[in-house]
């Protein structure tokens, strides 16, 4: 087994002391104690498209990682040792209900701390918080599908833009009062994105400008999606966050976004359907 990786906040009190020391005999080969909202971000985001999913405890931080079944949408998320008053863990993969797990945090305030801590012997997370002990069962981390590296698919990401999550907001509710799909697209010589969406009746666009794009950066792109991934990705972004949008031509979508003040970061791709834009 790898050595732990060890990362304390000596200001903050001990779990013993804040009575949050679960109840596992031995040795424990993963203990976190992190604040509640910071944790969540991560959760929400791998939750918003899958139920299940791959948890890293590594040396540097917590990896949470998924395709969905349709392998239309994948999602890696990351949060940052430092995140955490106390880390220690040496690598450890689990499969995990995440949606389960987003279920019993939601029982803990905010600005609570939570300890989660990895019982090898029974192979059960404890999450330990104000009272609550929850031992929650986990399962081979193999028999989930993992997002696929896109760097090795070979896709081309010609365009990008960043803009506030209020603004993919909009498109996207707009989009669904039309239609099931919605159409990105970057026109390089007018230096403007746009999100239009066809419907039987109804037609909808919307337009941002290089000026009003927090950072944009055009070439030739442009991909029809399905709607209903890209309003889950968007609910689980927390507000007033900015958001990078990679395009490409019969490329995967990338959204991207920083979660827990910059201490994490998540990573979300929805492939596109068949018919280009």
């Amino acid at each position: 087994m790898p050595e732990a990786s060890a990362v304390t906040d000596e200001g903050d009190e001990t779990d013993a002391e804040s009575g949050q020391t679960p109840d596992i005999d031995g040795e424990v080969p993963v203990s976190v104690r992190v604040r509640a909202d910071t944790l969540k971000p991560l959760l929400s985001a791998v939750g918003a498209l899958v139920d299940e999913c791959r948890l890293t405890f590594g040396r540097d931080g917590i990896r949470a990682a998924a395709m969905d079944p349709a392998t239309v949408a994948a999602v890696d998320a990351e949060l940052d040792a430092a995140a955490a008053a106390s880390y220690e863990a040496d690598g450890t993969v689990v499969g995990v209900d995440v949606t389960r797990l987003e279920e019993v945090l939601s029982m803990v305030a905010g600005d609570d701390p939570v300890t989660l801590a990895l019982d090898p012997e029974s192979f059960r997370l404890h999450v330990v918080a104000d009272g609550l002990e929850y031992a929650m069962g986990l399962f081979d981390p193999d028999s989930v599908r993992g997002p696929p590296d896109v760097d090795d698919l070979g896709f081309e990401h010609t365009a990008s833009l960043t803009v506030p999550v209020d603004t993919v907001g909009r498109f996207v509710t707009a989009a669904g009062m039309v239609a099931d799909h919605l159409a990105l697209s970057v026109d390089p010589d007018a230096e403007t994105f746009v999100a239009a969406a066809d419907g039987d009746t109804d037609d909808v666009q919307f337009t941002v400008t290089a000026e009003e794009a927090v950072a944009f950066s055009p070439g030739d792109a442009g991909s029809l999606l399905s709607l209903s991934y890209l309003i889950d990705i968007e609910r689980a972004i927390p507000a007033g966050t900015d958001v990078r949008l990679t395009l490409g031509r019969k490329a995967p979508l990338g959204v991207a976004y920083d979660i827990s003040g910059g201490d994490g970061r998540v990573e979300a791709f929805v492939a596109p359907r068949l018919k280009a834009v």
